[in-house]
């Protein structure tokens, strides 16, 4: 499991804050860590605390950031 660049976070998440890429590199996020919990929120299996609560805590971690980077987009 290869760590996420900054260039890769960028990719799959669009352009988003400098903190957020910055944490997803710290975190040592792999690509395909980012593409799952991207499409966890899209789908809506996020929306369950239930399945929030389920997740180990660096994959709520990821959730967080790319839920914060999400809702960013949406505001803009």
């Amino acid at each position: 499991m290869s760590v996420v660049t900054p260039v890769e976070v960028l990719a799959v998440l669009g352009p988003v804050s400098a903190v957020v890429v910055q944490e997803m590199v710290r975190s040592r996020v792999s690509a395909a860590e980012l593409r799952e919990a991207l499409r966890r929120l899209r789908h809506g299996e996020m929306d369950d605390f239930q399945s929030y609560a389920g997740l180990d805590g660096r994959t709520r971690r990821v959730v967080d950031l790319v839920g914060t980077a999400e809702r960013a987009d949406a505001r803009a």
